[in-house]
C-alpha cells in the first residue's frame, strides 16, 4: 500500500468522491478551496468530518494536537480515509506558506505514519490507506 498525494481534475476528484460514498470503511473528507484562507478554517473543516476529540485551532498547541489526531482516527472505525480538495489552487492562497507546511506535513509525517509507522509504534495498530486528492 502505498499513501500519496495526488494532482487530479474535479471530474476525477468527483468520481473518486463518489465511490468513497459507496463504502462504509472509508472515511471520505471533502473540503474546497475557497471556503479556507486560514489555519482555523482548515482545522475546523476537517473537525465537521472527524470531530477531534480537543480544539486544533489554538497557535502551536493547535498544530500539536492536530498532529497528534490526525494519526489517530480510531475513535472514527474506519478503514482509510480520502481527502479531496477542490478548487485546490485557491486554497489558502493568501498564506502559501502554511499550505506549503500543510502538504509538506501530509507527506513527511500523515501519510507515513498511516502506510506503515503506525504498526511499529502503536500496539495493535495498523496500516491504512489515506490518500488526498487536490483537484483543480
Amino acid at each position: 500500500m502505498r499513501n500519496k498525494i495526488y494532482h487530479v481534475k474535479i471530474e476525477d476528484a468527483e468520481k473518486i468522491a463518489r465511490e468513497a460514498k459507496l463504502s462504509t470503511k472509508l472515511l471520505l473528507m471533502e473540503l474546497w478551496g475557497k471556503e479556507i484562507q486560514s489555519w482555523e478554517d482548515y482545522v475546523n473543516k476537517l473537525d465537521e468530518y472527524v470531530s477531534f476529540p480537543t480544539s486544533c485551532v489554538n497557535g502551536i498547541y493547535g498544530v500539536n494536537r492536530y498532529h497528534d489526531w490526525i494519526r489517530d482516527l480510531d475513535w472514527l472505525g474506519k478503514d482509510g480515509y480520502v481527502l479531496i480538495i477542490y478548487d485546490y489552487e485557491a486554497f489558502l492562497e493568501q498564506t502559501p506558506s502554511l499550505k506549503e507546511k500543510i502538504m509538506r506535513d501530509f507527506s513527511d509525517l500523515i501519510l507515513p505514519w498511516w502506510e506503515e509507522e503506525v504498526e511499529r509504534c502503536v500496539v495493535g495498530g495498523r496500516a491504512k490507506p489515506f490518500n488526498i486528492y487536490l483537484a483543480d
